[in-house]
């Protein structure tokens, strides 16, 4: 393979990882709105969190191919930038994009997690409470049910 194929590769690589932070960019925007609607579905939750876990794996792929390939053209790259000036240049903008997506996730995260935090607070509340209120039910039904059970009386009829 040729280095101009190599160097294809590398803006391909690129362009599929922006694609895929706009993805993860999508499902943090989900996420937020999951954990901010109360009556949200828990599974949907769940599966918004694998969705994205599959995409931050592919991530981790493509980073780990670019650079095997990065590592295979760099000193073509660095001793023929005039001849790649067009490439480069195309790999800065996708790399300046790619990082001002990052740093976007990075505040969707951080935002997210507050977020989570305090649902699952909230739902800790919600089963103390529940807790509490199973637990004075229990007692008035079981108090109920003593009131009502009349102790044998043995009536003395001597006068």
């Amino acid at each position: 393979m040729q280095d101009k194929e190599y160097i294809a590769i590398l803006i391909q690589s690129l362009e599929k990882k922006r694609e895929l932070l706009d993805k993860i960019i999508a499902k943090n925007k989900e996420q937020k709105y999951l954990f901010e609607d109360e009556g949200s579905d828990p599974d949907r939750l769940e599966e918004n969190m694998q969705e994205k876990s599959g995409f931050i794996d592919q991530l981790n792929e493509l980073d780990e191919g670019f650079q095997q390939i990065y590592d295979r053209v760099k000193i073509t790259l660095q001793g023929n930038k005039d001849s790649y000036k067009e490439e480069i240049r195309t790999m800065q903008g996708l790399i300046t994009e790619i990082t001002e997506k990052s740093t976007t996730i990075q505040a969707q995260e951080q935002r997210n997690r507050a977020l989570a935090e305090k649902r699952f607070a909230n739902v800790k509340k919600g089963i103390r409470k529940a807790r509490t209120s199973n637990q004075a039910a229990s007692r008035y039904y079981r108090s109920m049910a003593n009131l009502n059970v009349v102790e044998s009386q043995f009536l003395d009829e001597k006068n």
